[in-house]
C-alpha cells in the first residue's frame, strides 16, 4: 500500500512538472523571450529556463533554440509540430480545472462550412445563445472533409458537412437540400424568376464555387472545365458583395438568393438544365459522452427547422 501512494504521489508530480512545462513553452511562444515569459508567469527566468530543460529531458527533444547573445527565442522543427500539442493540453487542462471547480457544465463544439454557418446557422446559434443559456457553445468553420476526423477524434460534437462519407464512429444523416439556383443583379434585360438556358450563360462571367462533387460533376456536362471562370471561390461568403456587372452570374442555393434579394437588387432564375439539390448532412459521433447526449438533446429542437 505504502508502495501504491508513493507511485501515485509521484505520477501526480511528474503530471505537474508536466503542466509547468507546457505552460511556460506556450509562454515563451507568445512573448518571444524567457525574460518576458518569466514576467508573464511571475516566476524567476532561471525557473523558466529549469522547465523548459525539463520538459525537453521528458520530451527527449529539443524544441527551443538558445543562441548567446540573441534575446529572441526561435522554435526548433521539432518544437514547432509540439506547439499544436501544447495548446491542446492546456485547452484540455483549463477545461479539467473549470470541471474541478464548477462541476459538470453541458458544452457543444458546432462545426459547419462557411457558407452555412452566415446564411443559415447564425439564427440557431442566436436562438441557442438567447434560450439556452447554459448550454456553453463553440462555433467553428471547417471545410466538409476535415470534419469527419474532427467528429471522429470528439474535437467537434456536431458537424454540417457537404460531402457525403463511409467514415468510422460517425454518424451521417441527411439535414436538408435545397434547389440551385442562378443569382445576378439586375439590369441587361433578365426578368426575375424566369427560366434560363445554361448555353445562355457566358463561363468566363461566373463567379464559380465548387459546392459539392455532384455539382462538380454536373458542372463539367456543361462548360468546359479546361476554360474556367475568372473567379473562383471557396465560399459563399464573398459572393454576394462580388456580383457587381449584370452580365456576372453564379449558381447558388436558394437560400444564399434569397438572402441576396433581402440586401438589394438580385434576380434570381432557374435553370432548364437543373444541377444537384444542395444536400447538407449533419455528422455526430456513434457513442456520443453522456453530456454531449444531454447537450445534443436540447440542441436538437433548433435543428427541426431547418430540416
Amino acid at each position: 500500500m505504502v508502495f501504491g501512494r508513493v507511485c501515485i504521489q509521484a505520477n501526480l508530480k511528474g503530471q505537474r512538472m508536466y503542466g509547468q512545462g507546457v505552460e511556460t513553452y506556450l509562454a515563451i511562444v507568445r512573448t518571444g523571450s524567457l525574460s518576458k515569459a518569466a514576467a508573464q508567469l511571475n516566476i524567476a527566468q532561471t525557473t523558466v529556463s529549469k522547465r523548459i530543460k525539463a520538459l525537453e529531458d521528458e520530451m527527449g527533444m529539443l524544441l527551443i533554440e538558445r543562441n548567446k547573445g540573441v534575446r529572441e527565442m526561435h522554435l526548433t522543427p521539432a518544437g514547432e509540430a509540439f506547439l499544436k500539442l501544447a495548446e491542446q493540453w492546456s485547452l484540455l487542462f483549463r477545461e479539467a480545472n473549470i470541471l474541478k471547480s464548477q462541476g459538470p457544465t453541458l458544452s457543444l463544439v458546432i462545426a459547419a462550412v462557411d457558407s452555412l454557418n452566415v446564411f443559415v446557422l447564425a439564427q440557431l446559434y442566436k436562438a441557442l445563445h438567447l434560450k439556452q443559456p447554459s448550454l456553453k457553445i463553440e462555433i467553428r468553420t471547417l471545410h466538409s472533409d476535415e470534419m469527419y476526423t474532427e467528429v471522429e477524434n470528439r474535437q467537434v460534437d456536431v458537424a454540417f458537412t457537404l460531402r457525403k462519407r463511409l467514415h468510422s464512429n460517425v454518424n451521417v444523416q441527411q439535414f436538408f437540400s435545397t434547389p440551385m439556383v442562378v443569382l445576378s443583379i439586375a439590369g441587361g434585360g433578365h426578368v426575375d424568376g424566369a427560366l434560363v438556358r445554361p448555353q445562355d450563360l457566358d463561363p468566363q462571367q461566373e463567379l464559380f464555387i465548387p459546392w459539392s462533387s455532384a455539382f462538380e460533376h454536373w458542372h463539367d456536362q456543361l462548360w468546359d472545365p479546361l476554360a474556367p471562370s475568372r473567379i473562383k471561390l471557396d465560399t459563399g461568403h464573398l459572393l454576394i458583395s462580388l456580383l457587381q456587372d449584370p452580365a456576372q452570374w453564379a449558381i447558388v442555393p436558394l437560400w444564399i438568393a434569397e438572402e441576396a434579394r433581402r440586401r438589394g437588387e438580385y434576380l434570381v432564375r432557374e435553370l432548364t438544365d437543373s444541377p444537384p439539390d444542395y444536400i447538407c448532412y449533419k455528422l455526430t459521433h456513434m457513442q456520443p459522452t453522456t453530456f454531449t447526449e444531454q447537450a445534443l438533446r436540447i440542441f436538437e429542437p433548433y435543428c427541426a427547422p431547418l430540416g
